[in-house]
């Protein structure tokens, strides 16, 4: 994949996530390049604090990226360095690499398994997008930041674990492809599980894109998408009390998650009386888990009390 195809990606992400934005970066290897050289099948440039690969040969099978070219440390891999390489199979970052670039392995469609370095900050736009076949990605806990469409078109992907200390996680980074008609809308990519912890960024990145995940430590109360339920009692003629019937309509369906999902997302609050009925937990409080009770009382997999 190259930036061509990306552009397209981006013009979906605008058609179907909005004003969901992400803050621009500094590249780290803008402070200084120069003309690239050759070191056995890897093409790279000297950049600030060490190295940059910009490029490779064909590979077939792993791939070890080496830690240093001519005494100094690969610091960063570029856009496309690897792009449409279908042949490797794994990858092995060296730690000091900080930065891995736009499309950087995009469309190896043969690699299976990723294990980013302790020292990786960021990971660019479709860094990994279209790597079709990759099931097993290992994330350190650093405080790493990702990108747009980072692992879009991972089909393979159906499960990431990502630690508390991930700063950013950019549009459709995780759980999502593109459909295959004209529209190149974000669909979802069938059985993905995001585990992440609460209140974390991997968190409210799953319920602000309503992936499936898990959370890994499920006794921490819910801090970023929580409503304190007020106590007082202003149901008005027409309307029930019942627990999950939060329009009061004396009916629980997809109306009432649809509601309960705005007050908790943040895009349209609800009143007090809808508040109380929202809670279906009873913990005086309306988030995700009451969201969850909602989704299984409609499918008929748990009913609501």
């Amino acid at each position: 994949m190259k930036n061509k195809k990306l552009a397209a990606f981006t013009a979906a992400a605008v058609l179907v996530f909005g004003g969901y934005t992400v803050t621009p970066t500094v590249r780290l290897d803008t402070a200084f390049t120069a003309s690239a050289e050759n070191y056995g099948k890897f093409t790279y440039e000297k950049v600030s604090g060490g190295v940059k690969i910009t490029a490779c040969d064909a590979v077939y099978g792993a791939l070890e990226i080496p830690s240093k070219i001519g005494g100094a440390k690969v610091v960063a891999i570029g856009d496309d360095a690897f792009s449409m390489l279908d042949g490797i199979t794994s990858v092995t970052i060296p730690n000091g690499v900080k930065e891995i670039g736009i499309c950087a392995f995009s469309g190896c469609t043969g690699l299976k398994k990723v294990v980013l370095p302790d020292s990786l900050k960021y990971v660019r736009e479709a860094a990994f997008a279209d790597c079709t076949s990759l099931s097993s990605l290992t994330v350190p806990d650093n405080g790493i930041e990702f990108e747009s469409e980072a692992f879009l078109g991972c089909t393979s992907l159906k499960t990431v674990t990502l630690p508390f200390s991930v700063s950013e996680i950019g549009t459709a980074a995780f759980g999502f492809t593109i459909s295959d008609d004209e529209n190149a809308e974000y669909v979802d990519i069938k059985g993905f599980k995001l585990k992440c912890f609460m209140n974390s960024q991997a968190y409210i990145y799953a319920v602000n894109s309503s992936v499936p995940y898990e959370i890994l430590d499920p006794d921490t109360p819910d801090t970023t998408f929580s409503t304190p339920v007020p106590a007082d009692d202003d149901t008005t003629d027409g309307e029930t009390n019942k627990k999950g019937d939060v329009n009061g309509d004396g009916r629980i369906n997809v109306s009432d998650i649809s509601l309960a999902a705005g007050q908790v997302k943040g895009i349209k609050m609800l009143s007090a009386a809808c508040l109380r009925r929202a809670d279906v937990n009873k913990d005086s409080y309306v988030n995700v888990t009451d969201i969850s009770l909602l989704s299984a009382h409609v499918k008929g997999i748990r009913k609501i009390k």
